[in-house]
């Protein structure tokens, strides 16, 4: 599974059969190699949810994943919590879609740096602001 994209017809990824595989393998995997070969072969979202679920995802497949797809791939990769603030912080800051903005600024490991860096981005939502001084407890977040 590790070198599926490198070895695999890409029809091979369609056929029904095979998705059921390659989503227990994103799933179920405790290998972080296999994970990331997967993160890199053309899988469907589906199969990329489940890898950013696995808690045997490197943080460098976890980086792929957001860099891949910002909307659909920062709220699940920030929600892990066995990743580091500074993780937290550099998917942060390399963020432009407004909704994986605002995603990220409900990460459960992102420091307040991290966090009023967020809400004075200029992509960010008004939402954001509102999130982020709700957790810091303040009533207006100055711009980082």
């Amino acid at each position: 599974m590790a070198n599926l994209a490198e070895y695999a017809d890409p029809q091979l990824l369609e056929d029904p059969r095979t998705v059921l595989l390659v989503l227990r393998a994103a799933e179920f995997s405790d290998d972080a190699e296999t994970l990331d070969g997967l993160a890199r072969s053309g899988v469907t979202s589906e199969v990329l949810r489940k890898i950013a679920h696995n808690p045997a995802a490197a943080e460098h497949t976890l980086e792929h994943l957001v860099d891949l797809d910002q909307r659909w791939m920062t709220y699940p990769v920030t929600r892990r919590t066995d990743v580091s603030e500074g993780f937290i912080d550099r998917i942060a800051r390399r963020l432009t879609d407004r909704i994986a903005i605002f995603h990220a600024s409900s990460a459960p490991r992102a420091s307040d740096e991290t966090l009023r860096y967020l809400a004075g981005h200029p992509s960010a939502p008004p939402a954001t602001a509102e999130q982020v001084a709700e957790r810091l407890g303040t009533a207006a977040v100055a711009a980082a």
